[in-house]
């Protein structure tokens, strides 16, 4: 075991982290931070105790990044998992499974096959290419009795969506070899994850509207006469929020409550949202993320190596949130 603020730490209160939870995606801050072995870590810690599901959107598990050309943590499934792949991938494995579903429509790899492994092997996932047909799929998992699914996911994808009822956030080397740079990007992620969520359901139509449903413009690029918002205390925009947009209503003294879909949608460093908000402004999402837990990776794909204890400690300062390295609660049962 071991401790962060007090806090005492193991493999076993981390999986315990995701006992409520029933759809849990990981996701990457950049390629190569460590979303697989964290993928993996989880399937090989939760298969003991759940019947899992595992899917992906798009493509994981191949054995080399087809960016950098460097060699990639393999996906294994032992037997009971419950698997999503497409054909081209389902074709190309080398062990027992039964096929449970297929779809009728097809991915660029072919159609879904949902089959549940009847021993150890390595498996590529593949999964659908929408948010709405993932929801399906998963759906169909939970109808074939898993307990849990796991998903690996793409952060501009997986926080548009109330897909998943647990997110898991992958950070490292990848991003920089400089600490700091790794600390500012990875804090910049955690603010905007943790703007709050609207606490009405609204409809958000195309353009810019009021809490009225008033039409105000088209998009953000059409507003000229900011002085004209100041009639508005709440103001829906459905395409992206940008940084000169919040400058202007900060220049000009207009503070509204803003509420965007999520937080892909919101193009603003943490400094101007915050500055934003000490005036006055609030900002809100309609779908909120529901960060859990934070992994770190010291490794870049290139061989170099940072000091994680740094990282861990310095990220620490940012959030209260369990920060690991999954690759030593592995092999040592902690990792902070």
């Amino acid at each position: 075991m071991c401790r962060r603020k007090g806090i005492t730490f193991s493999k076993i209160h981390l999986i315990d982290l995701f006992k409520d939870f029933k759809t849990i995606a990981i996701v990457g801050l950049e390629k190569n931070t460590g979303k697989t072995e964290t993928f993996n870590f989880l399937l090989n810690n939760l298969q003991k105790n759940y019947v899992l599901g595992i899917t992906s959107i798009g493509i994981d598990g191949e054995d080399e990044d087809q960016v950098t050309h460097t060699k990639k943590p393999n996906i294994f499934v032992d037997k009971g998992v419950i698997f999503v792949t497409t054909e081209k991938f389902y074709k190309q494995k080398n062990f027992l499974s039964e096929i449970l579903y297929v779809s009728t429509r097809s991915t660029s790899t072919g159609r879904i096959i949902i089959a549940k492994a009847l021993e150890k092997g390595k498996i590529i996932l593949s999964g659908p290419t929408t948010m709405k047909w993932l929801s399906e799929i998963n759906l169909k998992l939970f109808k074939l009795g898993v307990d849990k699914i796991l998903i690996d996911g793409a952060l501009s994808r997986i926080s548009s969506s109330t897909i998943s009822d647990a997110l898991i956030l992958a950070t490292g080397a990848a991003i920089s070899l400089d600490i700091e740079k790794i600390v500012e990007k990875t804090s910049e992620i955690i603010y905007k994850i943790n703007l709050p969520k609207y606490p009405e359901n609204i409809e958000i139509k195309p353009g810019i509207f009021s809490k009225e449903q008033e039409f105000i413009e088209s998009s953000l690029l059409n507003i000229k006469n900011f002085e004209k918002l100041k009639k508005y205390k709440e103001i829906i925009i459905s395409g992206a929020l940008t940084e000169s947009f919040l400058k202007n209503l900060i220049n000009k003294n207009i503070y509204p409550t803003l509420i965007v879909k999520d937080i892909s949608k919101i193009f603003v460093k943490s400094f101007y949202i915050k500055l934003f908000q000490k005036k006055g402004g609030k900002i809100f999402v309609t779908h909120k993320p529901n960060l859990i837990l934070i992994t770190v990776n010291p490794y870049s794909p290139y061989g170099y190596k940072i000091d994680e204890e740094t990282l861990i400690k310095k990220l620490s300062k940012e959030t209260s949130l369990p920060i690991i390295n999954v690759r030593k609660v592995e092999k040592y049962g902690c990792g902070i």
